[in-house]
């Protein structure tokens, strides 16, 4: 007879359909696997402890860092932040974890409970079923994966008799009710299992890089290909590996290599995306960087075919079956445009992810694509009509996604984007249903919910929801960028620095790294920076923000007025935002508020975000302040929501906030 495989085992821990597989950091729900790093792992099972009950962030600190550690506040905090990542929760409507201010945390959701030394694999099969649902191929041999979507179900061991033991009649009816039960919950996984698991693995396999310049250094190859790992976040659904060959099977198998090779002053990347079953390409791109900085070609290769690979795959996953090549192929045209850091670049994604739902209607994520496109379209257009034109076919689009699979996010959290820009009410509700309903690989509705938070003066949860945002992708220039930006705009210009520095060296190419630069001389308003004459700013601008920042430094009265007609003697298309900063800074409050009010009103971004800078404070308590605030649907929001800015918490708050 032949020996039973050994299996190994797992502490299983269950709660709101989530199982906690504790000895191996694992989460699993729907068939969707989360390996949790340890700190957030530690956290989790010390909340699970104690379900209910304060946990104190003097017991977690013990409990993750024993012997000590540089900063136990920052730490703990992140921790807690990539767990509610991992759980899709949210900090304001918490579903897991409940914040204790300054205490502690507490976990809310009801635990099913643990069952110890559950079989983790071989997997005991589900109920039969008239349809079987789709296979994903085992991974090849040597094969890393940084994550994957995948089929399987927790194994349950049937419970022992002793022998001799004799069940009672009710014990038996038990027992038939129990099996009975089990039957229908398992036709239910099932069930949900063919509807939710993607038709193929969705890993892409690491081809390698061909160096064609033998002046070039040998490691190169081998550096993008680390890069390229490090791009795909260990919560995501698309993952990479690092296999010699496809895995066995007949499903498509996706692959991502290309060719490095000096060209001139430059260095020219051809990229490609190839289905190994089919032998066609699915993407190709070509990209040249700058002669003089080898070293930051792989980062800005794992950057720019990242993006692209996972927003292909990842909406590819979606789909009850694999995708036609073809179909594909426009898709990652579309995500090509999508992601272009340059906004105004994003309409050339129409006409593709248009294709891509006239050959497959059916499919919710391409409609949603469409909604994309149209957001794009509405950011570079030159009229107001076209505008709203491109608005409207957005949220029609968007619609018809959501129709198909109501919890699609990406469509949620687009459609959030094409509503009139004043609805901050509808935004809000459409961002907290995509983060309620499946999280994105990019964050990108973490992203969005913390810009319009932003907005609406909710400074600190704005930053939290950046951050968290951040944690999910950080390879995305308009991520840093922005999280740096609401620092700013939270009074913590310091803080501000790296991830105004994390977005410069993600820029695509030098003139956009020089524009950011520029952003970040004048939001942390430093004078060293500001007088880099490489920088796109005019000189006369330049001139007369530097003499602000001094003469605000001086304190005498005589040289800050002279700063302050220096600065209104500029041209209107030059008193910018950093203008607004700078006059309120120097007391001039007034002309503050209104270069202030023309921007929120003229430009979506920054909008109202301007206000909340600390140095703008004093226009808060400007006499057209609230006539302004109506006009852009604050007060409208805050009263709908029963929400305040958080400057209405201050000691000193704003006149405006006894209107709420």
């Amino acid at each position: 007879m032949e020996s039973a495989p050994t299996m190994k085992t797992s502490r299983l821990i269950a709660f709101d359909g989530w199982v906690l597989h504790a000895d191996i950091g694992e989460l699993v729900r729907d068939g969707q696997k989360i390996r949790l790093q340890q700190l957030p792992l530690l956290v989790l099972e010390e909340l699970l402890a104690r379900p209910g009950e304060l946990v104190t962030r003097e017991q977690l600190i013990a409990r993750l860092w024993p012997k000590g550690v540089v900063d136990f506040d920052t730490g703990l905090n992140t921790a807690v932040r990539k767990l509610r990542v991992a759980l899709g929760d949210v900090a304001e409507v918490p579903r897991y974890i409940e914040t204790i201010p300054r205490k502690g945390y507490r976990f809310i959701a009801a635990i099913d409970g643990p069952v110890e030394d559950v079989a983790l694999t071989p997997a005991v099969a589900p109920p039969a079923a008239p349809t079987p649902a789709p296979v994903v191929d085992p991974p090849a041999s040597g094969e890393r994966r940084v994550a994957e979507r995948r089929d399987g179900a927790p194994a349950s061991a049937a419970p022992s008799m002793r022998p001799g033991a004799i069940a009672s009649r009710r014990g038996t009816a038990l027992a038939a009710a129990l099996v009975l039960l089990l039957m229908v919950a398992g036709a239910v996984w099932w069930g949900r299992q063919r509807d939710q698991a993607p038709a193929h693995g969705m890993t892409v396999r690491l081809s390698g890089f061909q160096l064609l310049s033998t002046d070039l250094p040998a490691a190169l190859p081998q550096t993008v290909e680390s890069e390229l790992t490090a791009a795909f976040n260990i919560y995501g659904v698309v993952g990479v590996s690092s296999a010699s060959a496809p895995a066995a099977g007949a499903v498509p198998a996706y692959s991502l290599g290309g060719t490095i090779q000096r060209d001139g002053q430059t260095i020219r990347v051809i990229t490609r995306m190839v289905n190994e079953r089919s032998g066609e390409t699915l993407w190709s791109h070509t990209s040249t960087y700058d002669g003089t900085e080898v070293a930051r070609v792989p980062r800005h290769i794992a950057v720019d075919a990242g993006n692209v690979v996972r927003c292909g795959l990842f909406g590819a996953s979606t789909y009850h079956k694999p995708l036609p090549d073809g179909v594909l192929r426009d898709y990652m045209l579309f995500c090509e445009g999508h992601w272009n850091p340059s906004i105004r670049e994003g309409h050339k994604a129409l006409i593709p992810a248009q294709r891509v739902v006239a050959a497959v209607p059916d499919f919710s994520w391409g409609w949603a694509a469409v909604a994309g496109a149209y957001w794009k379209v509405a950011a570079s257009a030159d009229s107001d009509r076209s505008v709203e034109e491109a608005r409207a076919s957005g949220r029609q689009a968007a619609d018809r996604a959501i129709a198909i699979d109501p919890r699609n996010s990406e469509a949620l959290y687009i459609k959030s984007m094409v509503l009139d820009r004043h609805d901050w009410k509808g935004r809000e509700d459409l961002l907290k249903r995509a983060i309620a309903a499946q999280r994105l690989d990019c964050g990108c509705e973490y992203h969005q919910y913390g810009w319009m938070l932003l907005n609406v003066g909710r400074t600190t949860e704005a930053v939290e929801r950046l951050r968290q945002a951040y944690d999910m992708l950080a390879l995305y220039v308009h991520t840093p960028l922005n999280l740096a930006q609401a620092l700013v705009i939270a009074g913590k210009p310091d803080l501000a620095k790296a991830p105004f520095d994390a977005a410069i060296d993600l820029a695509p190419n030098a003139r956009f790294a020089k524009w950011m630069a520029a952003e970040k001389a004048t939001q942390i308003a430093d004078i060293d920076l500001l007088v880099d004459p490489t920088l796109p700013i005019s000189a006369e601008l330049r001139a007369a923000l530097v003499q602000g920042i001094r003469a605000r430094a001086s304190g005498d009265s005589a040289v800050k007025a002279q700063a302050v007609s220096a600065l209104l003697a500029l041209p209107e298309t030059e008193q910018t935002e950093a203008v607004a900063r700078v006059l309120g800074d120097l007391g001039a409050h007034q002309e503050a508020f209104q270069i202030a009010a023309r921007i929120a009103t003229a430009d979506e971004y920054p909008g109202p975000s301007l206000f909340w800078d600390p140095r703008l404070r004093g226009t808060l308590a400007d006499p057209g302040f609230p006539g302004l605030a109506t006009q852009l649907g604050l007060f409208e929001y805050w009263k709908k929501t029963g929400t305040r800015p958080d400057v209405c918490s201050e000691e000193t708050a704003p006149p405006f906030c006894k209107m709420i």
